[in-house]
């Protein structure tokens, strides 16, 4: 298990501080484990900025949850009991001191993971798990897990993911749902700089939202004033070097309209 040594080497490393570290351990034991049940692996299908940096890039900007999505037709329920069994798993192969608290709604689930890894570290440690119930999943693969820490590498561990071309899909509809958050503009931009394929973007976007993806509208959101004033405060702990609010925003607009030129 990781050190207090390890934490603040890494945190220093990163320029983040050690409680994003603890919380990013948290995650890979989490995955770790999550991979190991079937019943998890073969339904759950891994998306968002985690899934990026745990399955795509290893040093991308450091996430907060935990998300994925099933299948409409499956019981969401059944879902904390396991993840319950889960926590108790690594609480008896881990000195860690685990607790929980769950919101349903609807068609989501919603578990909160309160965590203590390393005591000395102060601030709250908490872990969303949000597992939310879709009538449809954009494409996704089974995918091995790129575990930073030394003590999950080389595990094979596998989850289904979505597909890079769906993550664009899921911020793009995140943007257009008026959610301003700045890690989704963000995400788009790393994103669009890649070789994928839009047309696959846009049939995803299509299937799950029920029409095309509007460009002015996504160009408009983009701007708002909103994200400019949250970029800092919510990313900055995030990354190593957090890039300028405006230089991201211009090269954003003209990446959307570079990559959907056709469309506009």
């Amino acid at each position: 298990m990781i050190d207090y040594l390890q934490v603040q080497r890494l945190a220093l490393k990163n320029n983040v501080s050690p409680e994003i570290i603890e919380k990013d351990y948290f995650i890979e034991l989490a995955l770790f484990y999550f991979s190991k049940y079937s019943s998890l692996c073969e339904n759950l299908v891994f998306r968002g900025g985690t899934a990026l940096k745990k399955v795509y890039f290893p040093e991308y900007r450091f996430s907060e949850d935990l998300d994925f999505v099933i299948d409409s037709k499956k019981e969401i329920n059944a879902y904390q009991e396991i993840i319950i069994q889960i926590l108790k798993k690594i609480s008896s192969d881990y000195p860690i001191k685990i607790d929980k608290r769950s919101i349903f709604e609807r068609d989501r689930l919603q578990l909160f993971i309160i965590y203590d890894i390393i005591p000395d570290i102060r601030g709250v440690k908490e872990l969303k798990v949000d597992i939310l119930q879709d009538y449809y999943i954009p494409k996704h693969e089974r995918k091995g897990l790129l575990f930073s820490y030394p003590e999950f590498k080389n595990k094979n561990s596998i989850l289904k993911t979505y597909t890079l071309e769906s993550v664009v899909c899921d911020k793009i509809g995140r943007i257009l749902d008026v959610d301003n958050e700045p890690r989704d503009l963000y995400d788009l931009w790393y994103l669009l700089k890649l070789n994928l394929d839009i047309n696959v973007t846009r049939k995803e976007f299509k299937n799950k939202y029920g029409y095309e993806i509007i460009i002015p509208n996504l160009l408009r959101e983009i701007v708002k004033d909103d994200y400019r004033q949250n970029w800092r405060n919510r990313l900055i702990y995030q990354m190593f070097d957090l890039p300028d609010f405006d230089m991201v925003i211009k090269d954003l607009i003209k990446l959307v309209k570079e990559k959907f030129e056709e469309f506009i």
